[in-house]
């Protein structure tokens, strides 16, 4: 082979190699996929969920007792001067969001409508509309 074509081919294989490497880093970072392996990462992801066991529900009970902690939290953060508190707030508050949905799913009341539920947290009228659902339910905390 000619000494441009080996250069050629090297090079190729070198950029080849470097990208899948960038979005296999890529994608075990923030857990999306770049475009040539958006189907690899949906097959890997099916299977994977195929051979985990079935989800069990946690119990009302535990989540009441995870919404009260949470909201002791929420409170002494609110109180207190630690640095970064309005990231401290903004995550507590979070997963207390996370787990008042987790709590209306297992009582079977009505979830409020969110665009993405993962990654935008409830408004405050979302959040007063599932907790006095909630309370309405029967369910205190």
């Amino acid at each position: 082979m000619a000494p441009f074509a080996e250069y050629v081919v090297g090079s190729t294989v070198a950029v080849t190699v470097f990208y899948t490497a960038a979005s296999a880093l890529f994608w075990g970072v923030t857990g999306r996929a770049k475009w040539p392996f958006v189907r690899l990462a949906r097959h890997l992801e099916a299977a994977r969920e195929r051979r985990l066991p079935p989800h069990e529900p946690i119990p009302p009970v535990l989540l009441g007792l995870e919404l009260r902690r949470l909201g002791a939290e929420m409170q002494r953060i609110d109180a207190s001067d630690l640095p970064a508190k309005a990231m401290r707030l903004r995550a507590t508050t979070a997963a207390y969001d996370y787990v008042l949905l987790e709590c209306c799913r297992s009582l079977e009341v009505p979830v409020p409508d969110k665009s993405d539920p993962v990654n935008t947290p409830l408004t405050s009228d979302q959040r007063f509309t599932a907790e006095s659902s909630l309370l309405a339910a029967g369910f205190t905390w």
